[in-house]
């Protein structure tokens, strides 16, 4: 029962309790008043009746006229005249009607029916006796009019005094609500503060501790966040150039060959710096320096428009740009263009030394880094000075698919699911992600990175994002298996595909629960959708969660309190390098203080396992623990 309710129910009995017992205490008040009325008014009446038969002079037929008259009035059971032997001389008696007093009203009061009497004389000569009983039915009817007056008049006093306590209850509680309301947002990860301090002066002190309470979590939540992005910055970031370095280029060029989505094929662009070391003995180690800032200044600039572009400064004579999702020829005249920038910069700083090579390299799902990287500084070698070189994956098979077949294929459904399970520290299945397979037209199956850039060229991303989702749906197979779908950023950027999403999960049976996720990068590019999306799907009963997580310094890490995903999933070498060597990981803390599961996918190894489970990491994805079956 809430505080109001009990307190409501406290006072309004003790009010209650408090009107009954005055209200009791004045209907008893009123009955002995009945009472003595009746008394008085026999009494009075008996003096008055025995004055008036003395001057009858002991006439009985007089006096029998004057009682008569009185008797007549109605407000008398029985008049009876003795002589002094005390036998009736006269008597008058009426049987009192019943009236319409309920029998329980009478039975809340006794009402004694006095007799009274009073002597009849005749000058010194006494007659006799006249004895008078009052009709009590009259003091009835009385009573029970005053009775339901009296309740007419407690009942509006109660509805007065219940309407002003509700509303001061109110009132006060006011300030109580909003305690409750911040404090629910504060176990939902929500730092609200309550800027209206109430005046009553216990509340004003819980009020004033909450406020002091969420600052200092909402600080530790910003130190610990500004804390994680400074020791990411510390490990992934050149410190002359504010670019990525080889671990971050590493790690992104890992993080998009493992992905099931249109970034697994791509194209590498690489810079290379010829005649550094003349450059430094010429012009001196800062000139050189301001010479390496100019240029990746300028390939940032060049690549603005490229959202998906990842420019890394791999070491001192190269610099490398990750291009998901785009072939050697949509670059070559931005090639070319940071070419001509380059040898004009070159110029500018004197330098006739120096020249560049600039490759452009195509990469896929098949290739591991280790052999990217191998590729890039063979085919470096056979790049001529102040040139550009495109060259296609190394020993890709030619696989060329028609766009007709494949925009069929997914029109007809022609789609199978493989299964990567996550586990738990005791071996427990967590969910299992569904990665999806395309048959082609010799019904031989296709993995994604053989179709989903072509898939996503097309714009097909979305119909084959609904194609897995019913998939999931309607096979029985997976009906006790609880599912993790990632969705493309098109179908989060189609609001008729998310109405749809949100019909069909609405027929579900309660049970059931999927997972979604996004990756970290189109979160960050939908945040306001993404944010409706994540409320959607915890409303329905599912669970949001974020695939492939990075920490990117120019965004704030607040979005995560604000999405609040069911578990985030990231690579287990990023996350093992990020938490290695801390005492208390600002990354983990920063995750678990908002009661968020850390998944560590990609895991190849042991080792890298034992030291995520030493701190503290609970859940894993990987080839080591389980590959991808086909259901």
């Amino acid at each position: 029962m809430s505080l109001f309710k009990q307190i409501t129910t406290i006072m309004s009995l003790f009010l209650l309790v408090i009107l009954l017992s005055v209200m009791a205490l004045n209907f008893q008040s009123s009955a002995r008043y009945a009472e003595a009325e009746l008394s008085n008014n026999a009494q009075n009446t008996a003096s008055s009746l025995s004055l008036s038969l003395a001057n009858a002079k002991g006439d009985i037929s007089t006096m029998s006229t004057m009682i008569n008259a009185l008797f007549d009035s109605g407000y008398f059971q029985k008049i009876v005249l003795l002589d002094t032997k005390n036998e009736v001389l006269y008597q008058r008696f009426m049987q009192a009607e019943p009236s319409d007093i309920p029998q329980w009203f009478r039975s809340l009061y006794t009402l004694k029916s006095p007799l009274v009497a009073a002597t009849v004389s005749s000058g010194w000569n006494p007659i006799g006796t006249i004895t008078i009983t009052p009709m009590q039915e009259n003091a009835h009817v009385k009573l029970y009019q005053n009775f339901l007056e009296l309740l007419q008049s407690f009942a509006l006093i109660s509805l007065v005094i219940f309407s002003l306590l509700y509303f001061l209850l109110k009132l006060l509680l006011s300030s109580l609500k909003r305690l409750e309301a911040q404090a629910e947002a504060v176990s939902n990860n929500n730092f609200i503060i309550n800027e209206k301090i109430p005046s009553t002066t216990e509340f004003k002190e819980v009020t004033l501790a909450m406020n002091k309470m969420i600052y200092k979590v909402k600080d530790i939540f910003e130190r610990e966040s500004n804390a994680a992005k400074e020791n990411h910055r510390l490990l992934y970031r050149d410190t002359l150039t504010g670019l990525g370095n080889r671990n971050y280029f590493e790690l992104k060029l890992h993080d998009v060959l493992t992905s099931e989505q249109a970034d697994a094929t791509g194209t590498v662009f690489t810079l290379f710096i010829e005649g550094i070391s003349e450059a430094n003995r010429s012009l001196g180690h800062e000139n050189v320096d301001r010479l390496i800032q100019k240029l990746c200044s300028m390939l940032q600039e060049l690549t603005l428009t490229q959202k998906h572009a990842l420019v890394s400064r791999i070491d001192g004579t190269k610099i490398a740009i990750i291009f998901p999702r785009m072939e050697t020829d949509d670059l070559e005249s931005l090639a070319e263009d940071i070419l001509s920038r380059a040898i004009i910069t070159f110029e500018e700083f004197s330098v006739p030394e120096c020249a560049v090579k600039l490759l452009l390299l195509s990469y896929s799902a098949k290739k591991s880094v280790a052999d990217v990287l191998d590729r890039i500084e063979k085919e470096l070698c056979f790049v001529q000075k102040n040139s550009v070189v495109s060259r296609g994956a190394e020993d890709e098979e030619k696989r060329h698919l028609d766009k007709r077949l494949i925009e069929k294929r997914i029109e007809e459904h022609a789609i199978a699911l493989a299964l990567q399970d996550v586990y738990d520290l005791n071996g427990d299945i967590f969910h299992c992600e569904a990665y999806v397979r395309l048959y082609d037209e010799g019904n031989n199956l296709l993995q994604a990175s053989d179709f989903i850039p072509l898939v996503h060229k097309m714009r097909l991303d979305s119909r084959l994002d609904q194609n897995v989702i019913n998939h999931v749906l309607n096979d029985t197979l997976l009906e006790h298996r609880e599912i993790a779908i990632n969705l493309s950023l098109p179908f989060m950027q189609d609001s008729d595909m998310l109405q749809w999403l949100k019909e069909r999960l609405a027929g579900l049976p309660l049970k059931r629960v999927l997972n979604f996720e996004l990756s970290n990068h189109s979160i960050l590019q939908t945040l306001n959708e993404s944010f409706i999306f994540a409320g959607m799907l915890r409303e329905a009963g599912h669970n949001f969660g974020i695939d492939r997580f990075s920490i990117e310094e120019q965004s704030n890490l607040n979005y995560l309190q604000m999405l609040k995903p069911a578990y985030i999933k990231i690579d287990s070498k990023y996350l093992n390098e990020m938490l290695h060597g801390q005492e208390n990981s600002s990354l983990q803390a920063l995750i678990e203080s908002l009661d968020i599961a850390i998944i560590a996918t990609n895991l190849e190894d042991e080792k890298t396992q034992v030291s995520l489970q030493n701190i503290g990491i609970k859940y894993f994805q990987g080839s080591l623990l389980a590959k991808p079956q086909l259901v």
